[in-house]
């Protein structure tokens, strides 16, 4: 009679493996957590940065004023303060400030809930609007005149799993615009003006 010979895991090696594999896991997990919010910072803050390019483009290739400003429903813009929850793209043909039917170029939404877009005092200054003459500059609407505007926008996620947790978008006086990480150690304030 031949001897059969059992195979298979003891006990002792299967609590090693399930040692091993759960400090791999607790190593990795924060790291990757890191990665997603690192990810989803720069996504968001590129969009937005596509939105100002856009702007300014527009605006020099149409010879027109073009706006980007805040939007929660795609069509109309928000004059409300705080958080964004989307964008909009348009022509101002008429100058009034508000998207008419056909003005409407790039629609845009703030995708996680964990991102916090804001926009800086002198934006919201202009009814959360930032005004694109046909030169391609930023400008700020007052009175009768039209004044150069240099402001920020903020993208964040309010954690202390990335080191740099918030993406400005600075928008200088010439109107080019540009990202720059920030560490606001966890917190998202609204971004300064300069």
């Amino acid at each position: 009679m031949q001897k059969k010979t059992l195979q298979g895991f003891t006990l002792v090696e299967l609590i090693v493996t399930l040692a091993v594999a759960a400090i791999l896991m607790g190593t990795a997990v924060p790291s990757f957590t890191s990665l997603i919010n690192s990810n989803r910072l720069a996504t968001q803050a590129n969009d937005l940065l596509g939105a100002v390019m856009i702007a300014r483009s527009e605006a020099i290739r149409l010879n027109r004023r073009v706006i980007l400003c805040s939007s929660s429903d795609g069509a109309t813009c928000s004059s409300a303060g705080g958080r964004w929850s989307g964008w909009l793209v348009f022509v101002d043909n008429n100058r009034n400030d508000s998207p008419d039917s056909g003005e409407v170029l790039r629609t845009g939404t703030i995708a996680p809930t964990e991102v916090t877009v804001q926009a800086s005092q002198r934006i919201v200054d202009q009814g959360n609007r930032l005004r694109m003459g046909a030169d391609g500059l930023a400008r700020a609407a007052t009175g009768s005149s039209a004044v150069l505007l240099q402001a920020k926008l903020s993208v964040c996620i309010p954690t202390g799993s990335v080191t740099q947790n918030t993406r400005e978008i600075r928008v200088s006086a010439g109107g080019q615009a540009l990202i720059v990480p920030v560490d606001n150690d966890g917190s998202c304030p609204v971004p300064s003006n300069a």
